[in-house]
Order: C-alpha cells, then sequence, then structure tokens
C-alpha cells in the first residue's frame, strides 16, 4: 500500500493532528450502540447472511486477568454450530436476485485489457477499455472516503452510476429478446427492467445470468465472458467479451425468436469537438460471423483516448447452419427505443455510415430462428475492442510515465490484431477452442467436494488481473498497480503476497521475474543487489518485498517444465540473498536495522516477521543453489538459516506469539508487545512452496492460535472504532457487525507505544487519512488470506486449526456478500487489489498441493474431508482434478489430466486416518505402470521409475492398500 507520496521516508512518525467527523464519513450506514462502549469486538448476536455467526457477548467476554484490561475481543468466539457446519459443507451455489444484484460488477473482459464489468442483471456497465489514468486520483485530501484510499468499501458503486470521474465512459449498449407465438409478439429488454426476477451467478471468469418470467415462453440463460484458459495466457488476454445466450422454449406451442443487441460507437468517447474527424460503422461478413465495426478517423484523433475501434459481433457460421438469419444496422434510427429495433433492422445493410462526433452513432444486430416446445439454441455474440495506445500522457515521469521506454509502450494486443475486426476473426475462427476451454475449466475448478463459498472467494481475487490494476505491454513486460490507479511498480510488499497468478498463468509471474526484479536498469540493481521496491518508480529496498521476490523466483521455478528458467535468473537471484545476508550483520539469523516494508513505514530492531521472511528466502536461497550446483552458497544458506530458527525463537517468542523489540534509540512506528499478523508470515511462505521449516512447529502454531485468540474479531470494525489507543485514522475495510483479522492487537499492553506521540483518537474515526499508524486497527483481505491458508497447512486434516483458517477465510467472503458491496471487487489501497490474490494459497492449503515441475514431483495432502476430496489442479502445462477415497484399508486417487500434459516421476499422498499402506498399484488409461512405494512419515511417496507423460483426458489412477 502507499497513501504518500514517498512512504518508505517515514522511518519516524510525526504526531498529527486531526478533526473529529461522525463516525468515519460513513454516514447514517453506522449505527453507534453505546453498550459496545467497553465491548467493541463483542456485539450481541452477530449474524452473517442468513445464518447466525457468533454470540451472544457480554462483558466478561473480553476480561482476562492475566491481561492487559481493555482488549475488547472475546478469546472464545462463540461461533455457532450452524456457522462452523456451513464451513466444509458443500452446499448449493450463491444465486443473487433483487436488491442483491445492485452493486454486481464482475469483470469479464480479457487481461491486461482494461475494465468491462458485467452486472447482475446481464447488462455490461464501467466501460473503462479506451484508456487508463497513469497517475493517481489527484485531489483526494487524503480522504478515507477517497477511491485510492479504498473508499468503495464503504461506499459501493451502484451498477451503471459513475464508478469515478476518472473511469469509464458512458456506453449505450444493450440485448433484448422478441418471441412470436400465434401470431402474437412480445419483447423485453435482457434486464432487470425486462425481467424483474432476474439471477445472477457468479463463477469467475463466467457470469452467469437467467431471464425468466411466467407470462413469457421463453427461458435465457447468459454466459458472459472473455475467453479465460489456465496456462494459456495469450488467449486470455484478447480484448473481447462473449455473451452466450441459451434460449429455450418453455411453451407448449412453436414460437419464434429474435435475439438482438445494440452497441454505440464510443471510439475517442471523451472527443467531441466536430472538426476533429468522424465515427464510421460498417457491416462486416466473414466465414463465421456477421458484426458491426466501429471506427474513428480524422487528422485530429489519432492522439486521444480511444483511438481505435470495437465491434458488435454474432458468432455463427450462417453457411453450415441456415437455420438462423441474421440482420444488420449500421445506424439505428431511433436506439432509445427498444421496441422499435426489430423495425430498424430489415436483413444486412452493409452500407458505411459516417456521423461527426458529436452525433450518436449505434449499430444494432438481430438474429431470428424458430423453437420447438423445450427446444433450446445459443447464440453467441462478442464484444471486442482495439484501443492500444497510451495516448494523452502529457508531461512528468511520475508512476505509469516513469515506466522505461513508456513513451513507445502500447498494450500487449497491438502485436496480434490492428483492428477490433481481427479480435473478432480470432475469436471467430477458433470459437470452439477458446468458449471450450473456458468453460472446460469453469467445470473442472467446481468439479470439487470443496465448499461452493471457499471456491467462489479463493478464486475472484485473480479478476484483478482483468481490470485497470494490470497492464501488459507489447514488448511482453507484465505492469501492476497495488490496485486500481493506485501505487505504482508492480510492487514487491504487496505482489508476493499473491499466489493465484502464479499458478494460473505461470508465464507472466515468470516475466515479471525477468522482465522487471530481475532486469537491471528497471528493477534490479547489480551493484547491490537490490530489488527496487517498485521497479523504475522507487529503486529502494523493500525487506520483505525482497524476500518476498527471491521466494517467487523459486516458486516460478517450481511451476517451470524444466530449470531453464532458473538458469537465466540464478546468477541475479543469489546477489538479491546476498544483500539481505549483507543486512544481517553478525549471520545470527536476525535483521535488527532499518527495515522498510509493506505498513508504508520503516521499523527497527529485531521482528519476527521480517526476520522470519529473511530465513524464508535464504530457504529458497538454500534449495535453487542447491539445484543449480552451488554448494557453497546453499551451506551458508543453511548455516544461517540453522542458526536464526533457534535464535528468533529465544530472542522474539514472548511464550505464546513473536514480537517485535524496537530499537530503543530510534523513534519510529513499531509493534513491540503487540500480536501482529504477518508475525509467521515466512513460515507461510514455506508452505507454499514446500520446503523445510525455518520456524519451529510448536511457536508457529502457537503462534497462529495466538492471532485467532486475540486478533480475530466477530465485530472488527467497532473495534476499529473502540481500539483509540491507537490514534491514527483507519482506512474501512470492516464495517460494524462484520468480523475479520485484525493486523495488530495489544493484550499485554503497548498499544500506545506503537506510534510515537501521545495522543488518543476520538471515539469517532477522522475523515482523513493521518498515517500509517492506522493500519494497525484495520483488515485487509490479503494478509488474512495469508494467514489463514498457514492455519490450514500447519493443521491436521478437519482440526481446530483448519477450521480457524476456513473461518477467517469465510468472514472475508461474507463481508463481500453482495447486499453490502461488489463481491467481485476486493479492496484494500484501491479497487481489484493485487494482495487479494492470496486467497489461492488458502485453496492450494485445502489441497495440501506441493509441485516441482523440474524433477516431475506432484503431491497432495487434503486437510478437508480427506477420505472423500475432489478439487482441481494445475501443473507446468497441464491442469486437471485430482480425487481421493478411502474403503476400508484401501486408498485410491486420481491424477486425471483435463489440459496440456503432465510429465511426473513421483506422486506424494497424506497417509489417512485408518489405512495402513504397505503396497502400490498404479494404471495409466487401463495400463498397469510400474510403481515403487516408499512411506516417509506420514507421506506416501510413489515413484515411476521409467516417468510418466499424461496427456489430456488421460487419468493415472493409483491404489493404496
Amino acid at each position: 500500500m502507499n497513501t504518500e507520496a514517498n512512504p518508505h521516508e517515514t522511518s519516524r512518525c510525526d504526531d498529527l493532528e486531526s478533526g473529529c467527523s461522525s463516525a468515519c464519513g460513513c454516514g447514517p450506514s453506522i449505527e453507534r450502540r453505546s453498550f459496545l462502549t467497553t465491548l467493541g469486538a463483542g456485539a450481541a448476536v452477530l449474524s452473517a447472511g442468513h445464518n447466525t455467526m457468533a454470540g451472544p457477548f457480554t462483558e466478561a467476554d473480553v476480561s482476562d486477568d492475566r491481561h492487559a484490561s481493555g482488549h475488547l475481543i472475546p478469546a472464545d468466539k462463540k461461533l455457532t454450530p450452524q456457522w462452523l457446519a456451513s464451513l466444509t459443507r458443500r452446499d448449493q451455489p450463491e444465486v443473487y436476485t433483487g436488491s442483491q444484484l445492485k452493486y454486481i460488477g464482475m469483470p469479464v473482459g480479457g487481461i491486461g485489457c482494461g475494465q468491462i464489468y458485467l452486472g447482475g442483471d446481464g447488462r455490461l456497465w464501467l466501460w473503462d477499455i479506451f484508456k487508463c489514468n497513469y497517475t493517481r486520483e489527484r485531489g483526494h485530501g487524503q480522504r478515507i472516503a477517497a477511491f485510492t484510499l479504498g473508499g468503495h468499501y464503504a461506499h459501493p458503486v451502484p451498477a451503471g452510476e459513475t464508478y469515478t470521474n476518472r473511469n469509464g465512459a458512458d456506453v449505450s449498449q444493450g440485448f433484448l429478446i422478441r418471441a412470436t407465438a400465434d401470431g402474437n409478439s412480445e419483447t423485453r429488454t435482457l434486464d432487470q427492467i425486462g425481467f424483474p426476477d432476474v439471477n445472477f451467478r457468479g463463477e469467475y471468469p463466467i457470469g452467469k445470468v437467467g431471464y425468466s418470467d411466467r407470462g413469457f415462453p421463453a427461458r435465457i440463460d447468459l454466459e458472459a465472458f472473455s475467453p479465460f484458459i489456465p496456462l494459456n495466457s495469450t488467449d486470455s488476454a484478447l480484448p473481447a467479451t462473449v455473451m452466450s445466450f441459451t434460449v429455450t422454449n418453455t411453451s407448449q406451442t412453436p414460437i419464434t425468436i429474435d435475439l438482438g443487441g445494440w452497441m454505440q460507437n464510443a471510439t475517442c468517447p471523451y472527443t467531441t469537438e466536430t472538426g476533429l474527424g468522424q465515427r464510421t460503422n460498417r457491416c462486416m461478413q466473414t466465414d463465421g460471423c456477421v458484426e458491426i465495426l466501429s471506427s474513428i478517423s480524422g487528422a485530429g484523433v489519432e492522439t486521444k483516448h480511444g483511438f481505435g475501434s470495437m465491434a458488435l459481433t454474432v458468432l455463427h457460421d450462417r453457411k453450415t447452419d441456415d437455420s438462423v438469419s441474421i440482420s444488420a444496422a449500421t445506424s439505428l434510427t431511433d436506439p432509445d427505443s427498444p421496441d422499435g429495433l426489430w423495425e430498424q433492422i430489415n436483413g444486412l445493410q452493409v452500407d458505411a455510415v459516417e456521423k461527426p462526433l458529436d452525433e450518436l452513432l449505434v449499430g444494432g444486430l438481430a438474429t431470428t430462428f424458430d423453437l420447438a416446445p423445450q427446444e433450446s439454441r445459443t447464440i453467441d455474440f462478442a464484444i471486442t475492442w482495439f484501443f492500444p495506445d497510451y495516448n494523452e500522457k502529457g508531461r512528468g515521469r511520475a508512476q505509469m510515465l516513469g515506466i522505461r521506454d513508456f513513451g513507445t509502450l502500447r498494450r500487449h494486443y497491438a502485436a496480434w490484431f490492428d483492428s477490433a475486426d481481427g479480435v473478432a476473426n480470432y475469436l471467430t475462427e477458433n470459437k470452439s477452442r477458446l468458449l471450450g476451454n473456458t468453460r472446460l475449466w469453469n467445470q473442472t475448478w467446481y468439479d470439487s467436494t470443496l465448499p461452493h463459498w471457499l471456491l467462489d472467494r479463493s478464486f475472484i481475487p485473480i479478476d484483478c488481473i482483468a481490470t485497470q490494476t494490470f497492464h501488459w505491454f507489447d514488448n511482453g513486460r507484465p505492469y501492476g498497480w497495488e490496485g486500481v490507479d493506485c501505487c505504482p511498480g508492480t510492487c514487491t510488499h504487496v505482489w508476493h503476497y499473491a499466489q493465484a497468478l502464479a499458478r494460473i498463468f505461470p508465464d507472466i509471474e515468470r516475466a515479471f521475474r525477468e522482465k522487471v526484479d530481475y532486469r537491471e536498469g528497471i528493477g534490479f540493481h547489480s551493484d547491490t543487489g537490490i530489488i527496487g521496491h517498485r521497479a523504475e518508480n522507487h529503486h529502494t529496498p523493500a525487506i520483505d518485498g525482497q524476500a518476498g521476490t527471491i521466494l517467487r523466483a523459486y516458486r516460478e521455478h517450481q511451476i517451470a517444465p524444466d530449470n531453464k528458467f532458473l538458469k537465466r535468473i540464478w546468477p541475479n537471484v543469489k546477489k538479491s540473498i546476498q544483500y539481505l545476508i549483507a543486512q544481517d550483520g553478525d549471520d545470527n539469523g536476525l535483521l535488527e536495522g532499518k527495515q522498510p516494508h509493506t505498513l508504508d513505514a520503516s521499523w527497527y530492531g529485531p521482528i519476527a516477521w521480517l526476520s522470519g521472511m529473511y530465513l524464508a528466502a535464504l530457504a529458497a536461497g538454500q534449495a535453487m543453489a542447491a539445484e543449480m550446483g552451488d554448494d557453497v552458497f546453499a551451506n551458508q544458506c543453511q548455516t544461517i538459516i540453522d542458526r536464526g530458527s533457534k535464535t528468533i525463537v529465544d530472542e522474539l517468542f514472548d511464550g505464546e506469539y513473536f514480537i517485535h523489540k524496537p530499537d530503543p534509540n530510534v523513534t519510529a512506528l513499531n509493534s513491540n508487545k503487540g500480536c501482529h499478523i504477518d508475525q509467521v508470515l515466512g513460515q507461510a511462505w514455506i508452505g507454499q512452496v514446500d520446503l523445510d521449516r525455518v520456524i519451529p512447529k510448536q511457536e508457529t502454531v502457537s503462534a497462529l492460535n495466538s492471532l485467532w485468540k486475540y486478533n480475530f474479531a466477530p465485530n472488527a470494525g467497532q473495534y476499529s472504532l473502540d481500539h483509540i489507543q491507537i490514534e491514527k485514522a483507519f482506512r474501512w475495510y470492516a464495517m460494524p457487525g462484520e468480523a475479520g483479522l485484525l493486523m495488530c492487537t495489544w493484550p499485554k499492553g503497548g498499544a500506545t507505544q506503537a506510534i510515537p506521540g501521545n495522543g488518543l483518537r476520538t471515539k469517532d474515526n477522522p475523515e482523513v487519512y493521518t498515517g500509517p499508524g492506522g493500519y494497525f486497527n484495520e483488515c485487509m483481505n490479503g494478509f488474512e488470506y495469508q494467514v489463514a491458508a498457514h492455519m490450514i497447512y500447519e493443521g491436521e486434516p478437519d482440526s481446530q486449526l483448519v477450521q480457524q483458517g476456513l473461518a477467517i477465510t469465510k468472514s472475508v467472503h461474507e463481508r463481500y456478500a453482495a447486499d453490502k458491496r461488489n463481491p467481485y471487487n476486493e479492496i484494500e489501497c484501491s479497487d481489484h487489489y493485487a494482495r487479494s490474490m492470496a486467497s489461492y494459497g488458502v485453496f492450494l492449503a485445502a489441497c495440501g498441493f506441493h509441485y516441482h515441475g523440474p524433477k516431475g514431483h506432484l503431491g497432495f495432502a487434503p486437510r478437508v474431508s480427506p477420505d472423500h476430496f475432489k478439487a482441481a489442479f494445475t501443473t507446468a502445462e497441464g491442469w486437471g482434478t485430482f480425487t481421493q477415497k478411502t474403503d476400508q484399508q484401501t486408498l485410491s486417487a486420481s491424477v486425471a489430466l483435463r489440459y496440456g500434459t503432465l510429465h511426473l516421476n513421483q506422486l506424494s499422498l497424506q497417509a489417512v486416518a485408518g489405512v495402513s499402506a504397505t503396497s502400490a498399484t498404479a494404471r495409466l488409461q487401463d495400463q498397469d505402470v510400474p510403481v515403487v512405494l516408499e512411506t516417509d512419515g506420514s507421506q506416501h511417496v510413489l515413484r515411476f521409475p521409467a516417468g510418466l507423460d499424461i496427456n489430456a483426458g488421460q487419468s493415472l489412477d493409483v491404489e493404496l492398500f
């Protein structure tokens, strides 16, 4: 996060005065309840949706004579049995209706192609595909309610309303349907107006909308998405949105259906000077599609935002299927009258139409077909665009403008296409593969025994790469803000929390390492080994970001098919590790000097969080050095790890959890005796990349249980208001009545020493940001996810620790309930925040997933119902479904590949209670394959001496008995 121009200069903290406001600037939506004055986190009964989550609480629940008074968080969370059962129960998918549709905005464009939302009723909104903002919003006055301080959490934007004054454009576009039976016709718009009972089911990347009404003879099911195929980043980064409508005749008589849509030529939408050029619509016909191509021309528009083209297309081959007729109009005379669309579209109007920039130009397409009773037909429309240029940059080199060679860079798709027509043609030619594999992934992901809520929430945050958070340039370099328009440079100390992108599109993460973090002149400084924490924007390091990038380098190696990637980057990776070692002056495994980090400050003195990250980075360094044959460096790393693993406990473990010992000679922010959310983050990273421990198990589990006891608040928002010992303003990421895991609490005192100065905050949260100290009182999704994943990895199957990890995750999920805010926009310091991609780590932990591509190793250790478990997995070159079951004394497992290929030398399975395996068999496509079973503690290791190559459609089936 970054709320100041240069946050890492805040090594000391000024005692800023701030005014008071009513509640938090959130207005009447926050109701203060006087009886919570002393019970900040203890509401009477806390509800989550239809299920009561926790309570009731009394003052006694937050009293503990052993610790400092006023902790405000009950140790016993009093979670109800019904809510606890919901953590692992499969349940039905969540379907939204009525008022729940108000805030829905699911990104449905290609990755790196701008931002376009699918609303809850199937309408597209937030058309932010024409340009991007090169710098953060100006003039926000550091208001807590500002967009780029996360203001959309407390103030969500209803679908169709102004998102910000800089993001998006108004575009007239929609779809409608006419049904004709026995000479009577009825037209309905495909939205909540036409179908008041419309429902929405979000399964990112696919939004599913259902339209039905007793008075209408057809049901319409929409699937909206951009092609999204894990491991195939190119086909997942198309500037396109597919609107696939399936129409079913629900009546007892034959009907004729007209299904059509309209779209405004919105090229250069911010330009209205008539003298600069004109907009043109053309009807284009090729084998497999008919489209309305919208373009713009003129000597004055080439350098304007939105110069390019867009198209509305029907993806249907009339030559192979003449049962569907297609009509087109390049210019609708009355675009505001949906009922009149059918009269305005008559055949294929092929003549181009031009209009000046101050006149509305709208084209339309319609399909006509017959349906017998109960018959269905699918019609695929597509909206494509081509706006690859970063125009109107102006002067300056701040933020995106400071990107190396930015003056010549374009969006990635400029290298693939030359117009929206080219994109539409590519969709047409590859329709079966693109749409089929997207749906195959959707089916694979949800073909699982894990609860629907967990599958939804763990995958949703990757949608940030289909927003303005993420850019991909035509030179192959990826770039990411922390969140939309906020905090530049693919920040190392934020993005290292993300686990989803590496597993779904590993080539993009490898590009981040090679083209940014370890690229000389961009992120890397070979003379020191420093990785600039914001690449060109900030050349200074962040300790956590530096360590996290080293760990990511090892992770990206693991998710590669061979060691070529590691060979290319190893020299610079080694230098980056040596930089961290140099900060450890006495080689005791603890860092003690100035340590800048993700909380927008530098802390001093030994900190378990950052020293743990250092040890984890050394573990990754040791593993990479060993694979590269650098035994001397591997031994050096291991020696420091061995020393540090003992020292971190001796010096920083207080008997319950790990702490920070601030340097008494420096006045700076600190967490001192506080229970900090990231205290064992380094060990959490170890779980993600399957390395040997760097922090002992006993102390780690104790720390995680302390986080649950002291930091998990059933009423986190009220705690933030009541905990005035942290005097700085906090940002709203959990409202009163919402549960969450707080960043830092002080059950043993010390809160007033965390921020230099002697002030206490008023009961009301200031409206204006007053410094990073306020972060202590916040709930931030990405941090919560990493703790949740860590708990699940450390816990035994179906244990209390696993339950706690799932409870933290579900609390985040319920904070993003549709009746509160947009479920598909996880917010921290701005929208679609990259750190939230840590959610995928929760899924990996639930699977107990481990993989090393170059070694051909794959492993699973399910933490949820291991006797009957099924979930998706991805590897370097393929993805599929893993299934595990027990039957009496037999453990059966299968690795079914749905896409790509998988080379396998070894499969590891966690031992399951009740099965004592001494023998194993293996079959690939019903053919026996040689296998050797070895048991290592609780792990069964199946080795395939000749190696296995599994292809899509094949399944490896093993039995242990």
